[in-house]
């Protein structure tokens, strides 16, 4: 009859399997995501290039109907945010065009806007955010889905994501009480 072996060695690789499972499953799961992100970035790249205008018209787009509804103030204000981002104006027919044909997901926008954020500029980021807002509050109502979209727009243009909530929900109430326009 043999006894086991007390001595740490013995009993010690457990502990230490159990880490490095842990730590492959850590990196592993860090790995998917990345990869998912990148897909996600990929397919909205594949709908828009780097056309920064193109981009925007989407990210409104999905912004209008992100809450599930979609109203006339809505459109408005896409149709008001594209000309103030482009300078060109949009006509009804293309916008009725873009709301029916959009079909990209806001993750896969704001993976886009996550890798490409570098590519635009700090003024088309913030009136990219200035506009997202407008869309969002147009209808008389900022609600947590719209709010959590902006929050998620706001960290993938590069601003603190930890902070960015209170300073969204200040701005938002300014622009409901018409002191931004």
């Amino acid at each position: 009859m043999t006894t086991p072996d007390p001595s740490p060695a013995a009993n010690g690789g457990g502990p230490a399997l159990a880490l490095i499972i842990l730590i492959a499953a850590a990196i592993g799961w860090i790995a998917v995501r990345q990869l998912v992100r990148g897909l996600r970035a990929q397919r909205t790249q594949s709908a828009v290039g780097a056309d920064f205008s193109k981009y925007a018209l989407e990210a409104l787009v999905n912004a209008a109907k992100i809450d599930g509804r979609m109203s006339e103030a809505e459109q408005t204000a896409i149709a008001a945010a594209m000309r103030e981002l482009t300078a060109a104006e949009i006509d009804s027919s293309a916008l009725a065009s873009a709301l029916a044909e959009a079909r990209l997901t806001k993750d896969e926008l704001v993976a886009y806007l996550a890798a490409r954020s570098a590519q635009f500029s700090r003024a088309q980021k913030t009136a990219l955010l200035k506009a997202l807002l407008s869309v969002f509050s147009a209808d008389g109502r900022f609600d947590e889905v719209e709010h959590a979209a902006l929050v998620d727009y706001t960290a993938a243009v590069g601003f603190d994501r930890q902070s960015a909530p209170e300073m969204l929900r200040s701005i938002a109430r300014d622009f409901q009480r018409g002191r931004i326009t």
